[in-house]
């Protein structure tokens, strides 16, 4: 029995030190790593604004898209600032009747091509360092469970934003062809084409479709795409992978703990 008392004593200083100095210790190398972060994504994700003061600084990248596959159905030159692409060069093999032009068009600079998949990954990543600041190394924890929980919120804000990058949702027919930014296109591309521009992982992808319309049906007939790596995007997505692993960690430990009577 006193060997029981022991470990249980044992476990409970154990505890105590990880919920008043370690978690502490943890959730600083977390907002370290979630900086580091937000020091990739050329938009505000720093609660403060610090990774970006005017947006007019923000770099931009004129980047060559290739086909995976070697086609050459549809060439792209894109100019990637932020979260927009607000200058595109598009050539793509268009048939009219019986023959084969090359159809040309533009996103002017005056226009931009948002990508939604940017800001929401990065509005995901402020609200996890906003959640991490919250309990910065004057707060103290009242128990394990508090700490899980404040994982647990961490987390989900994580998967979100990385799984914006990663898992790219999927738009119907309807949406690729009725999508508003089909309008910065200039000149607009004939009727039975949609253009889709998305991130995939570390990848930034044109997608064209050839589609055929009747009536309230929607068919697509072909489909090409180009792409190219955005390594930012690579760093990025990481580093929400690393900082989920630490929120990990640490939850595994006090999950252990806490399996114990007497321990919370």
């Amino acid at each position: 029995m006193a060997d029981v008392d022991s470990e249980l004593e044992s476990l409970r200083r154990e505890r105590e030190w990880l919920v008043g100095v370690e978690v502490h210790s943890v959730l600083d190398d977390i907002r370290h790593t979630l900086t580091e972060c937000s020091k990739r994504f050329p938009i505000q994700t720093l609660p403060n604004g610090d990774n970006v003061t005017d947006p007019r600084q923000i770099k931009a990248q004129r980047i060559l898209m290739n086909s995976p596959n070697g086609t050459g159905h549809i060439k792209c030159m894109v100019t990637l600032r932020g979260d927009s692409i607000f200058e595109a060069d598009i050539n793509f093999k268009h048939k009219q009747g019986k023959e084969h032009h090359i159809y040309k068009t533009s996103i002017l600079e005056d226009s931009q091509w948002k990508l939604q998949q940017i800001q929401d990954a990065g509005n995901h990543l402020c609200r996890a360092l906003m959640t991490v600041n919250s309990h910065d190394g004057s707060y103290k924890f009242k128990s394990g469970k508090e700490v899980i929980l404040l994982l647990d919120d961490i987390m989900k804000s994580l998967l979100k934003g990385r799984g914006s990058l990663t898992l790219p949702k999927r738009k119907s027919l309807q949406d690729l062809v009725n999508n508003r930014n089909m309008h910065v296109l200039y000149p607009p591309v004939p009727s039975d084409i949609a253009l889709s521009f998305y991130i995939h992982a570390s990848k930034l992808i044109l997608a064209l479709y050839h589609v055929h319309i009747t009536g309230q049906k929607i068919e697509v007939t072909a489909r090409y795409q180009v792409e190219t790596v955005v390594q930012w995007l690579n760093d990025a997505i990481m580093l929400f992978t690393l900082a989920l692993q630490q929120c990990q960690q640490l939850k595994d430990k006090l999950t252990v703990l806490l399996q114990y009577k007497g321990l919370s």
